[in-house]
């Protein structure tokens, strides 16, 4: 009865609440932006629903429908001098975040899946276009830009929902909710006692769980509780660069790491051999080479803390899925890049 009441406590603690909507976007430029790759093309990346989200800024997911305006701020100049093509398509594939550009390359009728269209035209400095959602759902956005000097054409693809804020991490809480209901049911004699009690047709209620099995409810609780109370813990995994002369490890203030959240992370580089590196230039960025964009942010090194540790500062992620963090360490002549993988 205790457990039980334990589980109802739990669920109503981890009952969906009213998600924060985050700003995508900044005046300056070096945090908190999106950023769009066409090609070798890049563009600062922001949606906007001035009617119901007044000046907030969206980074592909938007929560309403309705008026939407999509911004690309170029970072690259020659998009400028450039035809640029922009659709949006209900996403046929079924792929969601999962979907790239040779999914979207096999739809047989891509102007029936089309809900909006603009054909290639020249913007200086800022693409935009306005449109209005009549429905949520999931969705596709294909960015098509030319060479400037060849007959070639470079797309994105940046699929994205509307009226949809995501569950967040509730649905992991719940399957270690019954995992551990299980895994005490059968640690307390439970499937025992109901083979027994269908063989003999009767329910022996007096039965008192051993001990065991209770001590065995708090470890497996353990694991849950260090979530709900976001236990961090120093990632210790190490990755080799590409010239195989560095190790780099990371630790961060965020573990597990979530969305939206700015953060720091300590990264630590030393050579193969163990000796730290105390003297190099570290540049970090990264992506969803899936969705084939960056990071929202501009993360940089902002101190070296000595003993090979730099202190990376504007670390951020808005969305579930792949993501690589690349790091670029120059030291001296050499120059290597070390890639590492996260999932969230």
């Amino acid at each position: 009865m205790q457990f039980r009441l334990f589980l109802v406590s739990m669920l109503i603690l981890l009952a969906p609440q009213p998600l924060p909507l985050y700003a995508h976007g900044s005046v300056t430029a070096e945090d908190d932006l999106c950023i769009i790759r066409i090609g070798f093309y890049r563009a600062h990346f922001k949606i906007f629903q001035p009617g119901s989200s007044g000046q907030t800024e969206f980074c592909e997911d938007i929560p309403n429908t309705g008026e939407s305006i999509f911004v690309m701020e170029y970072l690259h100049q020659e998009l400028g001098n450039v035809p640029v093509e922009f659709r949006i398509i209900h996403d046929v594939t079924g792929l969601g975040r999962f979907a790239r550009l040779e999914d979207v390359r096999q739809i047989d009728d891509i102007d029936a899946a089309t809900v909006f269209y603009q054909a290639p035209a020249v913007e200086s400095d800022v693409f935009t276009v306005l449109h209005e959602f009549e429905e949520n759902g999931d969705y596709l956005g294909i960015v098509t830009a030319r060479h400037p000097d060849r007959d070639e054409y470079y797309q994105a693809v940046f699929p994205f929902k509307v009226g949809f804020t995501g569950f967040g991490i509730l649905p992991l809480f719940l399957i270690l909710l019954i995992a551990t209901q299980l895994a005490y049911w059968f640690t307390s004699g439970g499937y025992s006692r109901r083979k027994k009690n269908a063989k003999s047709k009767t329910f022996d209620h007096s039965i008192q769980a051993p001990v065991a099995g209770k001590i065995m409810q708090v470890l497996l609780l353990l694991p849950l509780a260090a979530l709900l109370l976001g236990a961090s813990a120093p990632a210790d995994e190490r990755w080799t660069s590409d010239g195989g002369s560095y190790q780099v490890s990371y630790n961060t203030e965020l573990s597990p790491l979530v969305i939206n959240d700015i953060h720091q992370w300590t990264v630590h580089v030393e050579t193969t051999t163990g000796n730290p590196v105390t003297d190099a230039r570290l540049l970090v960025s990264g992506g969803m080479p899936t969705h084939d964009h960056g990071l929202p942010t501009s993360p940089r090194v902002t101190e070296n803390l000595g003993n090979g540790d730099y202190l990376v500062e504007g670390m951020r992620f808005h969305m579930m899925g792949d993501w690589e963090i690349t790091i670029e360490i120059h030291q001296g002549e050499r120059s290597e890049t070390v890639v590492i993988p996260l999932t969230l």
